[in-house]
């Protein structure tokens, strides 16, 4: 599984998830679920890991961000104690290619990822 081969292939995992309904999205549990399984071949054990997230709410993703490390460490992955970044999307945040054009956000989410 493509899956499983990239995360055994790195040294930690950053998620950048939105939230829904309170928690992360299905399908990135159902990745989550498929990673670790079957028993034994559980490719997230001992990849340390981050969270970032980004919504339209004043909280941003803060309540995924709460649930997805305790599904994390059921499966013997880390939670790296920082970086954590919840990020309130408002419009001329990103330009329609990606990019951060709120120049203290993009040296922010700069800061986050060394």
């Amino acid at each position: 599984m493509a899956l499983k081969d990239a995360v055994v292939g790195v040294d930690a995992l950053t998620f950048v998830t939105p939230e829904y309904n309170r928690s992360i999205p299905g399908s990135l549990k159902n990745a989550i679920d498929r990673g670790s399984r079957p028993w034994g071949q559980n490719s997230f054990a001992r990849r340390p890991f981050a969270v970032i997230g980004m919504s339209p709410g004043a909280i941003g993703t803060a309540i995924a961000q709460q649930h997805l490390p305790s599904i994390l460490s059921f499966i013997n992955s880390p939670e790296l104690a920082n970086p954590e970044a919840s990020i309130q999307f408002k419009d001329g945040l990103m330009a329609d290619d990606g990019e951060v054009t709120v120049e203290s956000t993009a040296q922010f989410l700069g800061h986050l990822a060394q």
